[in-house]
């Protein structure tokens, strides 16, 4: 399948504000506390490859996802593959012994909700901020998605920018800001 999105790194207004605003216009599915352990593999490197595999732990249960490199495209397209697994540590274990290994832990809180065919998910991601989700749910243009997110920026008074970075991205690219600036404190 292939997964598309947008993403927004949200300044204003904040998650609650929009979630009281959302709650009037879209059905809620559901509120999760998501804990996403990603890894890379020994012979190959995912950050070069533009590839992930991550274990998804939540309210509904365990995932276990590969995502491959991103489309060429104007929004976040890329391949997901995605399967239940019921033991996390045999899980963990079994990519250990084949030459996966962790890397890092991202948390978040998302908040779902459905609006025609689209899921629009409000984001709290530790230490990284509040963000916005939108995915399509069934296949559609990029431009169908793209004049959803114009509209809803729009509606909703969304100060941000877009970003095609994931959250895994966004967080190593943090903490490689913040490595090179302490490199060079004295």
């Amino acid at each position: 399948m292939i997964e598309k999105e947008v993403k927004i790194v949200v300044e204003y207004p904040s998650l609650e504000e929009l979630r009281e605003s959302l709650g009037k216009d879209m059905k809620l599915l559901d509120v999760e506390k998501q804990e996403d352990v990603y890894f890379n593999y020994v012979y190959r490197n995912f950050k070069i490859t533009d590839e992930a595999v991550r274990i998804r732990i939540n309210n509904k249960g365990i995932e276990l996802t590969y995502k491959g490199p991103k489309l060429h495209s104007s929004l976040k397209a890329r391949e997901e593959i995605s399967i239940t697994v019921n033991d996390l540590n045999k899980t963990i274990e079994l990519l250990r012994k084949i030459g996966f290994y962790p890397v890092i832990t991202i948390k978040k809180t998302r908040i779902n909700y459905l609006d025609k065919s689209f899921i629009v998910s409000l984001d709290l991601v530790k230490d990284l901020g509040q963000f916005i989700e939108i995915e399509a749910i069934n296949e559609i243009s990029d431009q169908e998605i793209q004049n959803y997110t114009s509209n809803f920026i729009r509606k909703y008074k969304i100060k941000g920018k877009l970003t095609t970075k994931s959250y895994l991205e966004l967080l190593i690219d943090k903490y490689e800001a913040s490595s090179k600036s302490n490199s060079n404190t004295y």
